[in-house]
């Protein structure tokens, strides 16, 4: 009884029943980011769900309701809250970079392009869509236009060492070996303890025939822990 009258005095004080769903809609939401915030993707979902089925033409509802499906990995669920999201705003960057991701892991590699494509049309130094359609291209082969869309990423963000990392791997597999010892050592520049990017300079460089080089940087990823490295170190 206590809480009917809790609910009929919050629709008096808010006035039409439009204003009071508009209103635990909200409240729903705000309870969902805070939920996410601590980890509790599970729960924040619930939140997620119980106000977008109140207000589907919601944007921000559908957004966040679709990253939380696509961190628990719940893939169909998550598209079909991106284009829920789309639906709400068109022309929203972020929802189309998402719904790309969610394709691209799905395997439908071409509607992804499409969708990196728009997100890029709609913010074009959008490096999340760029390193997703770089990693599109990779995962498709097609690695010239990996190189140069992580590429790309580095030209815009000088500081992503993850792009200029990548780049290098595209040029290694390529066996463009000057490409990609230039690029590893760019990554190294930008963090000198990338015992990932050092691992694979040490392979360029052994693959260029610099066997001190290699043998140099593949100790130091070795005692980072890097096992492959040291594999490696001993068959030089």
């Amino acid at each position: 009884m206590k809480k009917f009258l809790l609910a009929v005095m919050t629709a008096l004080l808010l006035g039409t029943p439009a204003m009071a769903q508009s209103h635990l809609s909200n409240s729903l939401y705000k309870e969902g980011v805070r939920l996410g915030n601590e980890g509790k993707v599970k729960e924040a979902v619930g939140r997620f769900q119980k106000a977008a089925i109140l207000e589907p033409g919601v944007f921000l509802y559908q957004l966040k309701l679709a990253y939380a499906y696509e961190m628990l990995k719940r893939y169909p669920e998550a598209q079909a809250a991106y284009e829920n999201a789309i639906k709400a705003k068109r022309r929203s960057p972020e929802a189309h970079r998402g719904l790309a991701d969610v394709l691209r892991r799905a395997g439908f590699y071409k509607p992804a392009e499409k969708e990196y494509k728009k997100a890029l049309r709609y913010r074009r130094k959008y490096k999340e869509a760029l390193m997703g359609l770089a990693i599109l291209y990779a995962d498709t082969k097609d690695l010239d236009a990996a190189a140069a869309t992580y590429l790309k990423v580095f030209k815009l963000f000088p500081k992503n060492r993850d792009a200029a990392f990548k780049a290098a791997n595209v040029f290694w597999q390529q066996k463009k070996l000057d490409d990609a010892i230039k690029y590893y050592r760019k990554a190294l520049a930008l963090d000198d303890g990338f015992d990932k990017a050092r691992f694979g300079l040490g392979l360029a460089l052994r693959d260029k025939g610099d066997i001190e080089g290699a043998r140099t940087e593949l100790k130091k990823a070795c005692e980072h822990g890097v096992k492959q490295a040291c594999k490696r170190l001993f068959q030089l």
